[in-house]
């Protein structure tokens, strides 16, 4: 499984997400491209097999594959366990995504690859470990529709609440979202926001 960064820095909520990738499948089988900094570079080799600061789209990695297959909401075809023989390389965007999705996985994603198939796994907006959650789940035989979802999620603070508008695979009933990441959302967002448009510090990771 390969995660290719498309934002400027590993903000705080991208990293609990690729963090929970590490439920779905053991760090060495994860390989993640595009880390624009050294210091996210540092971290993230502490968890995955693979980290680089270049471009899936711009090294020779895919050609060891039989087959490279680009989740994009945009793609006309739907991932299916058929598409996993031989050697095959899954690829997802990390995108911390807008809503309604912009399209940005294909434009600066699957455009750019020079091999690969692109699919879809649904309508909805997964994120980033949704994501990987699904293509785990299609890997190992199972066809989309038998993979339950929620799509949009309310987190309940004190006071107050947040609605996530993306869609969340259901495992073993519950949405596929870390409490980590809960716990961010609900009590320390709102400060990095404000630290971010009063004083131009952004919410990353170092």
């Amino acid at each position: 499984m390969a995660i290719e960064v498309l934002e400027p820095f590993i903000s705080k909520w991208m990293f609990h997400e690729l963090r929970h990738v590490l439920e779905v499948l053991p760090g060495d089988c994860i390989y993640i491209y595009n880390v624009r900094r050294e210091c996210e570079v540092s971290i993230l080799a502490g968890l995955f097999g693979y980290v680089s600061q270049g471009s899936i789209a711009e090294s020779g990695d895919l050609q060891r594959f039989d087959r490279v297959l680009v989740l994009d909401p945009r793609a006309e075809k739907a991932l299916s366990p058929g598409d996993f023989s031989g050697r095959v390389l899954v690829v997802v965007g990390g995108i911390m995504g807008s809503h309604p999705p912009s399209g940005r996985t294909h434009r600066e994603l699957t455009s750019r690859l020079s091999v690969g198939e692109a699919r879809n796994i649904g309508a909805g907006q997964y994120t980033i470990d949704g994501a990987v959650y699904v293509a785990s789940e299609v890997a190992r035989g199972k066809r989309l529709e038998e993979i339950p979802f929620v799509d949009g999620l309310t987190l309940t603070g004190e006071g107050f609440e947040v609605f996530l508008p993306y869609r969340y695979p259901l495992r073993n009933g519950a949405p596929f979202i870390s409490e980590e990441e809960k716990r961010y959302i609900l009590e320390e967002l709102e400060e990095d926001e404000y630290l971010f448009l009063s004083q131009g510090r952004p919410p990353a990771i170092c």
